[in-house]
């Protein structure tokens, strides 16, 4: 697939969130009328998409996976959970994998993370104190 091709199916799938998820070029844009213009001319008279066109979808569709936006593979919306879960190391390893099986990490397990980095400041906090 050439250059060309490849614009076009990224076109094709950058209308289709927009579509699907009842967003106009406009609210993309953010109030931005030449961002306007252009997605305009990128999106429905095939001009050349621009980085700043693929950025301000993905930021207008934090839930849009930008893997599948750019390159068509994977799934249309982002998974759920944590990214980078699967490379995380030492004592919460194993309860991160449990937790993962189920798409979501649990309310209680995140507060229980942020309370033992909590302690974890305040203990170097009062090192640096001394």
């Amino acid at each position: 697939m050439d250059y060309t091709e490849k614009a076009d199916t990224v076109r094709t799938r950058i209308n289709t969130v927009l579509k699907e998820k009842k967003i106009t070029e406009n609210s993309v844009a953010a109030g931005d009328s030449a961002a306007q213009s252009r997605l305009n001319s990128q999106l429905s008279h095939g001009k050349r998409i621009t980085l700043d066109t693929v950025l301000r979808v993905l930021d207008a569709c934090p839930d849009i996976s930008a893997d599948w936006l750019l390159r068509g593979s994977g799934d249309m919306y982002k998974a759920n959970g944590i990214t980078g879960a699967n490379s995380v190391t030492g004592r919460n390893a194993t309860v991160i994998g449990q937790q993962q099986s189920k798409s979501l990490l649990s309310e209680d397990f995140i507060r229980e993370i942020i309370a033992e980095k909590d302690r974890q400041i305040q203990t170097l906090l009062e090192i640096l104190k001394k």
